[in-house]
């Protein structure tokens, strides 16, 4: 077969036998062998690729996809692929938007397909939660507040690594592998959708595999040869004790709010509350108790004699309720005062729990403790202090990363110029941001998850909706789709 020469299918015994010609289209209208019919192969190739990237990141670890260099370009295609593949599911939609390519019985090919788009733009949320940078951060503690907004977050935490992890390598795509070929099973049984006008002549043609294979190529050579020349972008990844460093007072102040009850999540407010536990025991009893547990042994082994060492969380607990109040009132004012040496005998067991804190926090040993606490959520407590310090907001504006600045379509890069882009497919949500002015609100990650949860039901559900489902035939873009293929 020249280039240019498409044969007219033939049977033959062999062949009829074979995978590829029970699943290729033999023959097409006129118009099917374009482009526009050719998106739907174009996004197979996107996500086979994506199988084969996101496996190798997940089989050689984080380190290597951080810091080595091939890591960093397999982390790279994967970014590219990602952006490849919901821009050419987004022209897939338009195309069948506009031909009404869902019109009776070809409903569920659309339902499929466009369940498939809505998971795509969820799983590259979780996504973002693995990469191990500052983009992970911000984007697990924004997407918790927004499933919690969406009555999902006692069973969707993406402060949860593994958790995130379990779905973004395994359930997600195992949907979408499922899903995909339910559609194109249904697109391989009712065949391309034919006009619905009369008007529109076309024919029964041969068609183009060999066209097929070449668009494919093409866009996998543009995608390998853009992760060679522009990478994901990295931005390291906050720690408790960078901060703790270099802005002790904001660090003392937090633990002293966990305590008290007072910080952002001890006083959580959202369509549901996850952070039930207790921050005080969470953030200031625990890791002192256990720092005190860590002494005994470390002593004993030096040959020092066993020391029994004053209690500061007992020594509270017997106070009177009048006495705990003052103790946590001397405490705030220890916390932001610059002169600490007044506190340096005092005989407060609050400000004497903080002291043995700090230098646990800008060593890094509090937060391994944090992460320690309760394994089966992993991160959830220290991305929590984090975010009652308000460090990842305070970056992520820095960065021009929040949702306010337009959904994080310029992420980590600072300017929407830059390539690669953000995360572009969020600028509907930005746009609600903008319009109904929900980050200043209490419950506006309830009304974000409202108007998106409502906007990809009518997307899915959409050729089900009387007149609405009218409204490409009113467009009158058809036409244009319909075009016979130049030769």
């Amino acid at each position: 077969m020249t280039p240019d020469e498409v044969h007219e299918y033939s049977p033959d015994t062999n062949a009829l036998h074979t995978i590829l010609d029970k699943v290729y289209f033999h023959r097409l209208p006129s118009y099917g062998n374009t482009i526009f019919y050719g998106l739907g192969f174009l996004a197979l190739t996107c996500l086979v690729l994506l199988g084969i990237s996101g496996l190798t990141l997940a089989f050689m670890g984080q380190n290597w996809w951080l810091f080595n260099p091939w890591g960093i370009y397999v982390r790279s295609v994967h970014l590219w692929t990602v952006q490849a593949f919901i821009f050419i599911l987004i022209l897939h939609g338009l195309v069948g938007f506009t031909t009404s390519g869902f019109r009776k019985p070809r409903r569920m090919v659309w339902v499929f397909g466009a369940t498939i788009f809505c998971l795509a733009l969820i799983q590259t949320e979780f996504g973002y939660g693995l990469r191990g940078d500052f983009a992970s951060q911000f984007r697990a503690v924004s997407g918790a507040d927004f499933w919690n907004g969406a009555y999902l977050g006692y069973w969707l935490n993406p402060l949860n690594y593994s958790q995130t992890f379990l779905i973004h390598v395994a359930l997600i795509p195992l949907t979408i592998f499922v899903l995909f070929i339910a559609h194109y099973l249904l697109e391989h049984t009712y065949g391309i959708a034919k006009p619905y006008r009369s008007d529109i002549s076309y024919t029964m043609e041969a068609a183009n595999h060999r066209i097929m294979y070449e668009r494919g190529l093409a866009l996998l050579l543009v995608i390998l040869t853009l992760a060679f020349f522009f990478h994901s972008p990295y931005v390291p990844s906050v720690r408790i004790a960078d901060i703790a460093r270099v802005r002790q007072p904001l660090v003392t102040t937090t633990l002293l709010q966990e305590f008290d009850h007072t910080s952002d999540t001890a006083t959580y407010l959202d369509s549901i509350d996850p952070y039930s536990f207790d921050t005080r025991r969470v953030y200031v009893v625990s890791p002192y108790e256990t720092y005190l547990q860590s002494r005994q042994p470390a002593l004993t082994a030096s040959g020092t004699p066993p020391v029994v060492t004053p209690d500061a969380w007992e020594a509270f607990t017997h106070a009177s309720p009048d006495a705990q109040r003052a103790y946590i009132a001397q405490a705030y004012r220890f916390a932001s005062s610059s002169d600490e040496t007044r506190y340096a005998t005092s005989s407060n067991p609050v400000i004497e729990m903080l002291q043995t804190l700090i230098p646990m926090t800008k060593s890094g040993l509090y937060e391994s403790i944090l992460d320690n606490e309760n394994p089966s959520i992993n991160y959830t407590y220290s991305l929590r202090f984090l975010d009652d310090m308000g460090i990842p907001e305070e970056r992520a504006a820095a960065l021009h990363m929040s949702t306010v600045e337009w959904g994080m379509v310029k992420d980590e890069t600072g300017s929407v110029y830059k390539l690669p882009p953000g995360s572009w497919w969020l600028m509907p949500l930005a746009l609600s941001n903008y319009v109904f002015d929900l980050p200043d609100k209490a419950y506006g990650d309830r009304d974000a998850a409202e108007i998106l949860g409502l906007l990809m039901i009518v997307v899915i559900t959409f050729p089900y909706i009387p007149y609405l489902n009218r409204l490409p035939e009113k467009i009158g873009l058809a036409p244009f789709i319909w075009r016979r293929t130049r030769r």
